[in-house]
C-alpha cells in the first residue's frame, strides 16, 4: 500500500524538479532552513544534554523498521580507562548517527539512502559512496542501497551531485561510486549477477559522459564548477566565503584525475566478476592513459607534488592541498614521485598534523580554519591513507590512521557530537568556522562544522576495522593484516563484527610486530605477524570465515 501510494508521489516531485528551476532552489532552500531549526531545537539541543555514552547495541525493533539484519561493529579498547573511554564512545556514537541518517525508501527514493546529515536532506554522490564504506562492515545490503540509490536517481547517464524533493543538480560530484560499490562487491563471493550487470552498465555509462562531458585535449579532467569538487571553498578555485568562485572549466585537477583513474581500474574489477575481459582490458588501458597524463603535466619536481594546471597559461597552480597528495591513493606517482610525497605527507609542518591531513597544508600561506581551507576532512584523508597502503608504507598508514581516529574520538568525547570536518591542532571545534562571512550558509547550516554528520566521518570506524584491525576482503574471503603504530603500545583493541561472525583482538608487540586472536565459537585462532603481512583464517565454504558460534 504504501510504494502505491508513494510511487505517483515520486514520480510527481521528479516532474517539478525537472521543470522548475530557482522556485524549486528556493523551496528546498526553504525547506532546509525550517529542518535545521527543527534539528537545532529538538535534536541538537536535546542530545547537548544527554551526555550518555551511545547504545553499543540496538532494539531489534529498530533495527528492523530500518531493514538491518545485523548489530552494529562494536569496539572495546584495553588501557587506562581515562586514555580509552574516548574511543569506544567515539566508536558507538558513529555507529548511532549512521542510522539516525539512513532513510527507508519514500518519496524521494524507491531505494533506501543516506543522508550525510540530518541537516542535509538529500541523496549526495560522493557522500554516498563515502557512507555505504562504514555500512559494509555493519550490514552489506545496506551499503549496497546506499550506492544504488545515486545510480537510481541518475539524470541519463550522468551521476547528480545531489537530489532533494524539490531540487537536483545539474552538475556531477567526484565520480566515486564505482570504487566504492566495487568495494562492497568484493566482499560478497557469489553477488546477484542480474543486479550487478545493471550497476556495471549505468557505471559504464557514466564514465563514458564523464570522457565526452568532461575530459580536456591533454587527457585529463576539469572541473564544470567548484561545487563538482567536493571542496566548495577551497583556495585552489574560491574564497572564504564564497563571494568569488572561479572558473574551473580550464583547470586540469589532480584530484579529479585520480577519482577517474580510481573508477577505471573500479570498473575493470567488476568487468572481471561479470566474466568480460574484453571491458576489463579497455578499462586498464583507460586508467593508465589517464595516470601517464597526470604524470606528464601535473607533477611538480621542484615541489614533490601535484598540482592543479590552468591549461589557458600553462602554468601549474602551485597552492599545496589535500587535492596535491590524493594522485597517491589511485597508484600514479611511480616509487621515487611517492617518498617525495610521503615526506610532505608526514611533516608536522605541513601535513602531518596532531589530528592528520589537513585539507590545506598547515605551512600554507593560504591556510585558514575554515572548512576547506585547513580543518581535516575524513574522507579524503582516508583516501591517502589508502594511498599509503597501496605503495606499503605500512608504519606510516599505522601513524596516521591511528592519530585520525584518535582525533575524532577525543573531538567527540570532548564535545558529544560527530562533525563535518575536524581541526588540525586540537580536539575540539572551538577554532574552526564554516565559509565565515555567507550569511546565507550561516543561518541554514551554521558557523561550525555540521554535526551528527557520517557522509564521510564515519570512515574512522573503518579505518579502525580496516588498517588497525587489519580487515581484508577478496571476493568474500577474509584476511586481517593489523597495521598499529607504536603509539598504541599498552592498547588492546577488541573489535567484534557481527556480519562476519567474529571478533578480532589485536595489539603491538615490543618488537615491532602484531599479535592477534580471532574468536567466533569455536576454538580461538591467535597470530603473531611482522608489520604489513597477513593472515587468512581457516574458511569455509564460499571463502567466508565460518566460525560458528558453539552456543
Amino acid at each position: 500500500m504504501y510504494a502505491a501510494l508513494t510511487a505517483p508521489v515520486r514520480g510527481l516531485l521528479r516532474l517539478v524538479r525537472h521543470r522548475s528551476g530557482q522556485a524549486s532552489r528556493l523551496v528546498n532552500r526553504l525547506s532546509r532552513l525550517s529542518r535545521y531549526g527543527w534539528d537545532m531545537v529538538l535534536w541538537s539541543h536535546l542530545l547537548g544534554r544527554h551526555r550518555d555514552a551511545a547504545p553499543a547495541e540496538f532494539p531489534p525493533a529498530l533495527l528492523s523498521d530500518k531493514g538491518i539484519a545485523f548489530q552494529p561493529p562494536t569496539l572495546h579498547v584495553s588501557g587506562p580507562p581515562h586514555e580509552t573511554a574516548a574511543w569506544g564512545q567515539g566508536f558507538a556514537a558513529v555507529n548511532a548517527a549512521l542510522l539516525l541518517n539512513l532513510q527507508p525508501p519514500d518519496v524521494l527514493s524507491e531505494i533506501r539512502y543516506a543522508h550525510p546529515a540530518p541537516a542535509f536532506r538529500g541523496v549526495y554522490l560522493w557522500d554516498s559512496a563515502f557512507t555505504a564504506q562504514v555500512w559494509r562492515h555493519w550490514d552489506p545490503q545496506a551499503a549496497l542501497d546506499v550506492n544504488r540509490a545515486v545510480l537510481a536517481l541518475r539524470d541519463d547517464d550522468r551521476l547528480q551531485h545531489v537530489v532533494a524533493d524539490f531540487v537536483q543538480s545539474r552538475y556531477t560530484q567526484p565520480p566515486l561510486l564505482a570504487w566504492s560499490l566495487a568495494r562492497c562487491i568484493n566482499d560478497d563471493p557469489a553477488p546477484d549477477r542480474a543486479a550487478l550487470v545493471r550497476d556495471y552498465e549505468a557505471l559504464k555509462a557514466y564514465r563514458a559522459w564523464l570522457m565526452r562531458c568532461r575530459r580536456l585535449p591533454n587527457g585529463l579532467f576539469a572541473w564544470a564548477h567548484p561545487y563538482e569538487s567536493g571542496i566548495d571553498n577551497s583556495p585552489r578555485f574560491s574564497n572564504r566565503d564564497e563571494s568569488r568562485l572561479d572558473d574551473t572549466r580550464r583547470l586540469a585537477a589532480p584530484d579529479f584525475s585520480a577519482y577517474l583513474v580510481l573508477q577505471g581500474e573500479a570498473l575493470a574489477e567488476l568487468a572481471d566478476r561479470l566474466s568480460l575481459p574484453r571491458d576489463a582490458s579497455l578499462h586498464r588501458a583507460s586508467a593508465s592513459m589517464v595516470r601517464d597524463a597526470v604524470n606528464e603535466h601535473l607533477w611538480s619536481d621542484d615541489d614533490g607534488l601535484y598540482y592543479d594546471l590552468d591549461t589557458a597559461s600553462g602554468e601549474l597552480l602551485r597552492c599545496r592541498t589535500i587535492a596535491s597528495l590524493l594522485p597517491l591513493w589511485a597508484g600514479i606517482p611511480d616509487v621515487g614521485r611517492a617518498g617525495r610525497m610521503l615526506e610532505h605527507i608526514m611533516d608536522p609542518r605541513s601535513f602531518g598534523t596532531l589530528t592528520p591531513l589537513p585539507s590545506v597544508a598547515r605551512d600554507e600561506p593560504s591556510f585558514q580554519k575554515d572548512m576547506w581551507r585547513g580543518p581535516v576532512w575524513i574522507n579524503v584523508a582516508f583516501g591517502v591513507i589508502c594511498g599509503l597502503k597501496r605503495y606499503g608504507y605500512w608504519e606510516e598508514a599505522a601513524e596516521l590512521a591511528y592519530r585520525l581516529c584518535a582525533g575524532v574520538y577525543q573531538t567527540f568525547f570532548n564535545c558529544r557530537r560527530v562533525y563535518e570536518f575536524y581541526d588540525p591542532d586540537r580536539h575540539d571545534v572551538e577554532e574552526l568556522t564554516r565559509k565565515r562571512g555567507n550569511a546565507w550558509k550561516r543561518v541554514t547550516l551554521g558557523p561550525k562544522p555540521v554535526t551528527e554528520f557520517v557522509g564521510w566521518s564515519g570512515l574512522v570506524n573503518t579505518l579502525l576495522i580496516e588498517v588497525l584491525a587489519g580487515r581484508e576482503s577478496n571476493a568474500g574471503e577474509l584476511s586481517f593484516r593489523p597495521l598499529l603504530p607504536p603509539a598504541s603500545a599498552g592498547r588492546e583493541l577488541n573489535v567484534s563484527l557481527p556480519a562476519d561472525g567474529l571478533t578480532i583482538s589485536v595489539q603491538r608487540l615490543a618488537d615491532g610486530q602484531v599479535r592477534g586472536v580471532i574468536r567466533g565459537g569455536g576454538e580461538p585462532e591467535q597470530f603473531t605477524l611482522p608489520l604489513g603481512e597477513a593472515y587468512t583464517p581457516h574458511s569455509g565454504s564460499g571463502g567466508r570465515v565460518v566460525l560458528h558460534d558453539s552456543a
